[in-house]
Order: structure tokens, then sequence, then C-alpha cells
């Protein structure tokens, strides 16, 4: 991707491409020759840039198909449009930042764009900087989470060793981009071995704490239960059911007391049998989108969802 800056004071946009997630499914966001040929059949310009026009292309063909309405490219919407199964993911993720350059003061050297793979890196380098003994590896273990804790101590900030925009802007000196940070949701440390798949679940489902509540919404602008892990795990290459009973229907049955990250867990709520869903993130907890507060954490064993609890499904080997 090529950038745009000009004289000194106005704003710039920088445009940085990155490597997007593998798997069978097309999110807006993406880039390349397989945007361009889905484009192409869609009948719409085929810029190769999975913008907003081509989401609601894509919407406008799923919704005249009989596909689920959520303007992502997955194994079915790909097979209606093109005919044939869906590829590996080759496209690649632009991220477009703004920097404000102020007078006499030159070209500004833009910050490299934070996601949910860097976050820790950055993270961790900037604990170095301010001379915590630790090593830049991208794993948010014991030893990160010890050092988080003791700056946040050190700052006047709660010290509950999680990275949450507070903490990241005085850490770092940057706006974060991402989720809160957690050792949990993230750690690739030898007590807590995940594969790169659950990891890729978690710091993506991570990404979308605070995202408001919206019945039948399956999009970051507002999800409902389901269309939350439906979404989450399409990022990368799983295909659920759309509604909650109906994921509980698949993959293979998990007691409680074997629960893994990125398992999902299912609730009785509003109705009875299966009517909620969410993602196990570890330590007892769950990330869902509930209708009180949006996608947000919960412990499994607190006296609402405990008594709700139905089982646990896995659908990560």
């Amino acid at each position: 991707m090529g950038n745009w800056q000009r004289v000194a004071g106005i704003t710039c946009i920088i445009m940085l491409t990155v490597t997007s997630y593998s798997g069978a499914t097309f999110h807006p966001g993406e880039r390349g020759n397989q945007i361009a040929a889905i484009q192409q059949v869609l009948g719409i310009v085929a810029d190769g840039d999975y913008g907003s026009g081509t989401i609601q292309a894509v919407k406008n063909f799923q919704s005249s198909h009989g596909l689920d309405v959520d303007g992502i490219v997955g194994a079915q919407t790909y097979k209606a449009i093109m005919g044939s199964d869906i590829p590996v993911n080759n496209t690649s993720r632009f991220v477009q930042k703004k920097i404000n350059e102020i007078a006499d003061m030159g070209a500004a050297s833009p910050a490299s764009a934070i996601s949910s793979d860097t976050v820790i890196t950055v993270i961790q380098q900037a604990l170095v900087n301010k001379g915590y003994n630790i090593p830049v590896d991208g794993d948010f273990g014991s030893v990160t989470e010890q050092a988080v804790r003791q700056f946040q101590m050190s700052q006047g900030l709660d010290a509950d060793g999680i990275v949450g925009p507070t903490t990241f802007r005085v850490l770092t000196g940057r706006e974060l981009t991402t989720g809160s940070v957690r050792r949990y949701s993230y750690s690739r440390s030898n007590d807590r071995v995940y594969s790169s798949m659950r990891d890729r679940v978690l710091g993506i489902a991570n990404q979308y704490l605070g995202v408001p509540y919206v019945f039948g919404g399956n999009t970051p602008s507002g999800f409902d239960c389901s269309g939350f892990t439906r979404y989450v795990y399409s990022a990368v290459g799983i295909d659920l059911p759309r509604m909650a009973d109906d994921q509980y229907a698949i993959g293979s049955y998990v007691s409680s007391s074997m629960l893994q990250p990125g398992d999902l867990v299912f609730f009785t709520t509003y109705a009875s049998g299966v009517s909620h869903s969410g993602i196990y993130i570890g330590n007892d907890q769950f990330i869902s989108a509930t209708t009180s507060g949006g996608v947000a954490i919960a412990n499994l064993h607190n006296s609402y969802w405990e008594s709700r609890y139905i089982g646990a499904k896995r659908v990560i080997s």
C-alpha cells in the first residue's frame, strides 16, 4: 500500500499492509485478487478492496439467495457466488491510521499498526524501555503479568495485571486499538499451551469487548450472543450455525472439568433449552454478548450463569 503525506500541520493517512488471517473465510478490510474475483461475479467494481460497497453487495446476494445476511463470505456464500468450494484465504489486510503533524516538525514517522498479533510485543517492549527485565517474546505469561502489576502500582493505577486503555496509554503513549490484554487471553507459556487457532479465537473475541448488544446483530456494530460466536469463529475459517441451539448441536461434548479456552459454552436464559452461547477463555471465565453489557467477560460460577449453564462443545481439535 502507498501513503500520502502533506505539509506539516495537516492530517496524513498511513496505509499499512499486514497479513490477513489464513482460513476459508473472507472478511471486510481484506484485499487482493480473490476479492476482485468475487466482486467481478457480483457485478460490482473489481478493485480488490473489501470495503463498504462490497459488504452491501454480499449482503444483497445473501438476502436474495436465502443465506445468513452478514456481509461475510464464508464457505456457503462463496460456493453460492463462485460455484466452487472456498479456497484458502490469501488476501492481505490494511490498517488505516491518522497522524497529526505539527508545523515545522517535519514528516512524522508512522507508528506500526497494533493488532492482537502484535500488541503483547508492544507492551513488553515498552516495559523493557522502562527498566523491567522481561523477554520480548509475544507471550503474556506470569513474568509479563507481574511486570504489568509493578508498573501499574508505580503509576497509581489499579494493579490488576490487565492492560486496558488507561494502562496502555500511560505505558506506551499510544491508544489501545485491540481489546484489553490479559494473561489468560493470549498466553503461550508452558503451563497454558494453546493451539494457534485457539489463540486466534481468543485474540479476535477480545477485540470486541464493549461492542453493544443488538438483537439479531452479527457484525462489530452490534452482536447478539450467537451472532458474536459465529462472527469470531468465522474469522478463523470455522462456520458455525446462526442460532445458539443449532451451535449446541455440533462439535463434541466437553465436561466442565475439561474445558479449554476456545470451547463454546451454552446456557438457558430467556427461553427453555439453549438460548445463549459464549466462548470459554480460561480461569472459569467466558466472553459473550449479553443484553445488559454487550460483549463482556463473566464467570461461569457466578450465581446467574452457574444456575443456567447447560454444557459445552468443542469445535477446535
